[in-house]
């Protein structure tokens, strides 16, 4: 197919999408390597993402021919369309030729590479259950990092992990694992849910590896202030220890609710706090980084708002300021804003600790009017993120004359509210 080059790319080390994580984060990687066939030159010269070969060369995988586009080159109409695609039914074989939806060039400027989208089909038919927790499949973990500075309270850890043959799932949804062992009553461990940290095609951008961002849970003794290492979450401790070659026992992937919209052209809004932001990664690596369709037809704003406590709290930082750098040197309508509320060193307007219901309070005018406009807004992270969240909300829609309660129940009904908290 056809596509755009971004000139500002995000230089992916040992193969991976997520180098740009920082100097420290580079070694726990460094034995993993890129999908056979393909070079870490052809992954560096292409912002990561899919891999690539060059134009004319179809050696990995033809998406026209191959895939569920039926030789029709709607992939190319996809992208010289954008947003104003109309996605219409299939062209039976016979009238291909006159059907007026061929497109035989590119527009001139466009660099040209053939893209093996081998996974673009999962939207049609979304993957769910592949594994069942009563019969869960076994992963292998790759490599894990701490993702946090030395003195951001806890520990969060990026972990990659390569999943059984055939196991796929999209941005937004979630998969189980089963933690080894038993609880003391000899029953096997009930099934720890998290959110996927990565795009379809995964950290290694072959389809087959998922990452997730697990914080390990502490218990704090309340005599001592100190934490009760006794005490560990059973789930997030083995995640979090884990070695390269561990086995993982895993089920799912689960979940609709989480999904980007299908209009490339919407609004999307994400609010998280910790590590929350992980469906959020996923979202922003397929729009701001992979150079696929979904690229090309993000025509929008994305808008992320991100709680942590410190700054050496936050997130895949380096990861993003790439994706406003892609963002900056494109000629594309694809907005990007990233909005950090770091709860100890911010203030909001009465003094007290900068939360993201702050942030949502300030902007409201333009939070509001782009719900109007039909934005969609997600919000992900503990489950004790959200009172905080509707109070602000509720506030604020009452200075507009607005009823909160029935404003909640047009954008549920309508689809634009997701939540998913823990």
């Amino acid at each position: 197919m056809f596509r755009f080059s971004s000139s500002t790319m995000l230089v992916a080390l040992a193969g991976l999408a997520i180098a740009t994580t920082s100097r420290h984060h580079v070694a726990a990687f460094s034995a993993l390597k890129p999908p056979a066939g393909v070079t870490n030159e052809h992954i560096k010269a292409n912002g990561a993402g899919v891999a690539t070969v060059p134009a004319g060369s179809n050696s990995l995988f033809d998406p026209n021919e191959q895939g569920k586009l039926g030789g029709t080159n709607a992939c190319l109409e996809r992208v010289l369309k954008g947003s104003a695609y109309q996605f219409l039914a299939p062209v039976a074989a016979s009238s291909k030729s006159s059907s007026g939806n061929v497109i035989s060039k590119p527009p001139t400027g466009v660099n040209v590479l053939e893209a093996q989208h081998f996974l673009e089909d999962l939207d049609q038919d979304l993957p769910l259950n592949f594994a069942k927790p009563q019969a869960p499949a076994t992963a292998t973990v790759l490599g894990r990092q701490r993702i946090i500075g030395e003195d951001a309270p806890g520990d969060i850890q990026h972990i990659i992990m390569q999943l059984p043959e055939g196991m796929h799932y999209v941005e937004g949804q979630s998969i189980s694992v089963i933690p080894p062992g038993q609880t003391d009553k000899g029953k096997p461990h009930k099934p720890r849910l998290y959110s996927i940290a990565s795009t379809r095609y995964g950290d290694l951008l072959d389809g087959n590896t998922v990452s997730l961002c697990v914080r390990r849970a502490e218990f704090f003794d309340p005599a001592t202030g100190k934490v009760d290492p006794e005490k560990a979450g059973i789930c997030s401790k083995f995640l979090c220890n884990a070695q390269a070659g561990t086995q993982v026992q895993i089920a799912g992937p689960i979940g609709k609710t989480m999904l980007l919209p299908e209009d490339p052209a919407t609004d999307i809004i994400m609010v998280a706090t910790g590590t929350g932001i992980a469906p959020f990664r996923g979202f922003m690596h397929r729009l701001f980084m992979e150079q696929t369709v979904a690229r090309h037809l993000f025509s929008a704003k994305a808008w992320l708002i991100l709680g942590v406590p410190v700054t050496s709290g936050l997130l895949y930082p380096e990861e993003f300021a790439a994706m406003q750098d892609n963002v900056a040197a494109a000629s594309g309508s694809a907005e990007l804003e990233i909005t950090y509320a770091i709860s100890r060193e911010m203030n909001n307007a009465h003094g007290g600790k900068y939360y993201v219901q702050d942030v949502l309070a300030e902007r409201a005018d333009e939070l509001f009017d782009r719900l109007e406009k039909g934005a969609h807004i997600y919000f992900c992270g503990l489950k004790g993120m959200m009172p905080g969240i509707l109070e602000a909300l509720e506030k604020v829609a009452a200075t507009k004359g607005v009823v909160w309660s029935d404003k909640l129940k047009e954008l549920q009904k309508k689809g634009q509210w997701h939540v998913e908290v823990y």
